[in-house]
């Protein structure tokens, strides 16, 4: 098994997307559609700012004067980028994943004016800071904080996330998008572009130490902040 594969089966048994109470809660529909709102609005920290999350990962890669390995990572990266921020921009429909985003609190009877105003949580502060940080460390620990510890296993998390909102909380497709795309293979692609990069990059013991150091980061601030939104909804009225 390559190494990056190996992470992907830690994330899949440890990441707080696809075992953590929170979200168990919303795929059976234990959580009222107030308490989802709330949630909602706390994940917009992440989910409305992630073309300059992929922009920082990309504009990390090389040092003063770039070298062809860098600039052929460049390019390995710049699709998740542009996917980011909208194929409509390159002449192809889809639009931006935070407006997607946007579309989906919509969904929820949430303004734009309310979720760009959210008053977040402590942890969720933390939780970008850190998803940032790790970006800005260099093409592994970006990879293995991002590609690797949450996109390889985003499209079964997206995927449960979509059944749930549509099915118990009466959501319309059009609102859904943000969950549809990411359960449709997006993820599953940068996940993959993410695992041969790693395994490019992973070539000594130092540099494993180092991806599986960041990957761990990255899924305990996801969890920290997931604690903090269960809390949230739980203390949330229905």
């Amino acid at each position: 098994m390559s190494f990056a594969r190996g992470l992907i089966e830690e994330s899949q048994r440890t990441h707080p997307w696809l075992n953590h109470q929170l979200f168990k809660d919303v795929w059976d529909a234990k959580l009222s559609h107030n308490q989802v709102r709330q949630v909602i609005k706390q994940q917009g920290a992440f989910f409305l700012d992630t073309i300059r999350h992929a922009a920082v990962r990309l504009a990390a890669v090389g040092g003063p004067f770039p070298t062809r390995e860098d600039l052929e990572m460049q390019r390995a990266m710049v699709s998740t980028l542009v996917e980011e921020a909208g194929l409509d921009t390159i002449g192809g429909k889809q639009t931006a994943h935070p407006l997607l985003f946007a579309r989906l609190a919509e969904g929820f009877g949430i303004s734009e004016d309310e979720l760009f105003a959210t008053d977040y949580l402590p942890e969720i502060v933390n939780e970008k800071n850190e998803l940032f940080r790790l970006q800005r460390e260099g093409p592994l620990a970006a990879l293995c904080g991002g590609a690797i510890a949450s996109e390889a296993i985003n499209h079964e998390h997206s995927a449960r996330m979509l059944q749930a909102y549509r099915t118990h909380y009466g959501i319309a497709d059009d609102h859904l998008t943000f969950y549809a795309v990411h359960a449709g293979g997006v993820e599953e692609e940068h996940g993959e572009r993410g695992i041969e990069l790693v395994d490019r990059l992973a070539s000594t013991d130092e540099a494993r130490h180092e991806g599986l150091l960041a990957m761990r980061r990255a899924i305990a601030a996801r969890t920290a902040a997931a604690d903090a939104m269960y809390r949230l909804a739980q203390a949330t009225p229905r």
